[in-house]
């Protein structure tokens, strides 16, 4: 069993996110940026984009509004595109591999000038997109493993998700990915986790966290219910603690997705959760 080690103040300095539409998802560019200030009015660090493809972007105009919102982007989601356009990877249709794999560098370029994780996970595709579920292995991890080696010269970190079984087809747990990550070993392709997928897929909730220390890059934060952080069942304190011990320096992005309630009001009220969890983790009420 790996050793738990003493944790202190340093541990807890966590770089809190909060995932966003990307601008062109707004009615309007002063929607855009209302949201943005939104973020920082409620304490989070940085914020991160869902972006169906960054050549779409006005990127002078996105660094403008991150900057006059005194707010740093941290990383950018490459999914969009799967339910808009049925981009994948594991499919037999090498037009649409090829048009993925291309939009994918783009956005490795993307990640690169804003020196920023790029989120990688839905664009795997479905069984329906591939019912050989070897041959849609197959191709996805040749794909994986050229991107990584093409975002190896930029120093891009391609943060690979393990997404739930609704959601794509292959490769949902954290060990599934980890494997795939340590058999590419190519030093761009890092591994992230989000709860609510670790939720519906792992047995043990923590166990694994001490061993992918070394190649965790990125981390998404929702509750089981993917309502506002705190209003289901999540334990976000034995979880934030069980990051701090591993040391855990990247940031954690807070996704909101299924709600009633306003986006302002999401973000004030996730991050009421997070500083509730974090006085708990401070008092030694929550234990991984």
């Amino acid at each position: 069993m790996t050793e738990k080690r003493k944790m202190n103040q340093k541990d807890m300095r966590f770089r809190f996110a909060y995932v966003l539409p990307g601008p062109n998802a707004y009615a309007d560019r002063a929607a855009f940026l209302d949201d943005l200030a939104a973020v920082r009015n409620a304490g989070y660090d940085a914020v991160e984009l869902q972006i169906t493809d960054p050549s779409e972007l006005d990127e002078a105009a996105l660094r403008g509004d991150l900057e006059r919102a005194g707010l740093p982007l941290c990383a950018v989601q490459t999914g969009g595109s799967y339910a808009a356009l049925g981009n994948c990877l594991c499919t037999a249709d090498a037009k649409v591999r090829e048009r993925t794999t291309a939009l994918l560098r783009r956005f490795v370029d993307f990640a690169a000038r804003f020196k920023i994780v790029l989120v990688f996970g839905s664009l795997q595709g479905r069984r329906s997109d591939e019912p050989d579920f070897r041959a849609g292995r197959t191709r996805i991890v040749a794909a994986v493993r050229e991107l990584a080696a093409y975002a190896r010269p930029s120093g891009v970190a391609i943060a690979y998700e393990p997404v739930n079984h609704m959601e794509v087809g292959w490769h949902h747990t954290v060990a599934e990915v980890e494997s795939v990550v340590r058999d590419i070993g190519e030093p761009s392709l890092k591994l992230m986790i989000d709860t609510f997928h670790m939720n519906i897929e792992e047995r043990d909730l923590f166990g694994f966290l001490p061993e992918i220390r070394d190649v965790l890059a990125h981390v998404h934060l929702s509750d089981t219910n993917r309502d506002t952080l705190g209003s289901c069942r999540w334990p976000t304190a034995e979880f934030l603690s069980g990051l701090a011990r591993i040391g855990y320096g990247g940031a954690v992005s807070v996704g909101v997705y299924n709600t009633s309630l306003s986006r302002t009001e999401n973000m004030a009220r996730s991050m009421d959760a997070l500083k509730e969890a974090l006085g708990r983790i401070r008092l030694g009420g929550a234990k991984e």
